[in-house]
């Protein structure tokens, strides 16, 4: 009986091990899934770019004038009156410009501008105890310039529209005086505070659209060594003082270029 039984349990050893062979054999058949490795990152860093475009310089500045007696002057008297007249500097619309460089994929430094022209620097207000400065009366007419220097924080996360904000500095000079009620005028050049903001519309890698505002603050002074009244020049120095802060709403077209063809980064 001993014999039987051990034959028995030979038998059923020998099918437990067919049956476990038989399921080794199965799963070394089935096919392995390995977790696909993520997609390649396609880098298209531009870090050049310029900016053309319609840029309106709204003139929110104030000055206020200061000037020799010609009457005063002939007893002696050489000193400066307040005018009690305000002055201001008309708007401009003209082409517009920019151009930078990414320092890193959200930083860059900027430098903008624009084509000058002539516009006129005239009176506000009206003091009744000086006649000949009427409101509107033009006292010159300047070519001034700006030239705003910033460093820009660029936002992500928006898709194609990049946001930014930042500051700098403005560098403002006049390119050209001419005379009208003042003769042989001056305008010194200024060093101011800039702020901007803003936002590109990317529509591929080079070419999107620009909307852009900046806001100088700064502070000017000029001066005339003469007075021109009845086709006659009074030799009397005039002075202006002026809190120059001008908007500058700019709208235009932005091409980034410089970073050669896209490259697929590492995963």
């Amino acid at each position: 009986m001993i014999e039987a039984w051990t034959r028995k349990a030979r038998r059923r050893g020998a099918a437990l091990g067919a049956m476990m062979a038989a399921t080794t054999a199965q799963a070394a058949d089935l096919p392995s899934y390995k977790e696909a490795p993520p997609a390649p990152v396609v880098d298209s860093f531009q870090p050049f770019f310029v900016k053309v475009g319609f840029t309106y310089a709204l003139n929110s500045s104030s000055s206020r004038l200061w000037g020799q007696d010609p009457a005063a002057m002939r007893r002696g008297n050489f000193t400066a009156f307040p005018a009690h007249v305000g002055a201001t500097i008309g708007d401009i619309a003209t082409a517009g410009f920019e151009a930078g460089v990414y320092v890193t994929h959200n930083i860059s430094v900027n430098i903008s501008g624009g084509i000058p022209y002539y516009v006129n620097d005239k009176t506000k207000g009206f003091n009744p105890a000086n006649p000949i400065l009427t409101n509107g009366t033009v006292l010159a007419q300047i070519v001034p310039a700006l030239i705003p220097i910033t460093v820009l924080y660029h936002f992500d996360n928006f898709g194609p529209i990049r946001p930014y904000l930042g500051t700098g500095v403005g560098i403002g000079f006049s390119l050209g005086n001419k005379n009208a009620f003042l003769n042989d005028v001056h305008v010194s050049s200024s060093l101011g505070w800039v702020l901007q903001g803003g936002a590109d519309y990317m529509i591929d890698r080079n070419w999107g659209l620009s909307l852009d505002v900046k806001k100088t603050f700064a502070y000017v002074e000029a001066y005339a060594n003469g007075i021109n009244v009845a086709g006659m020049t009074l030799p009397a120095k005039v002075y202006q003082h002026t809190n120059f802060q001008p908007w500058l709403f700019s709208l235009g077209i932005v091409y980034r270029f410089g970073g050669g063809e896209p490259i697929l980064a590492k995963y």
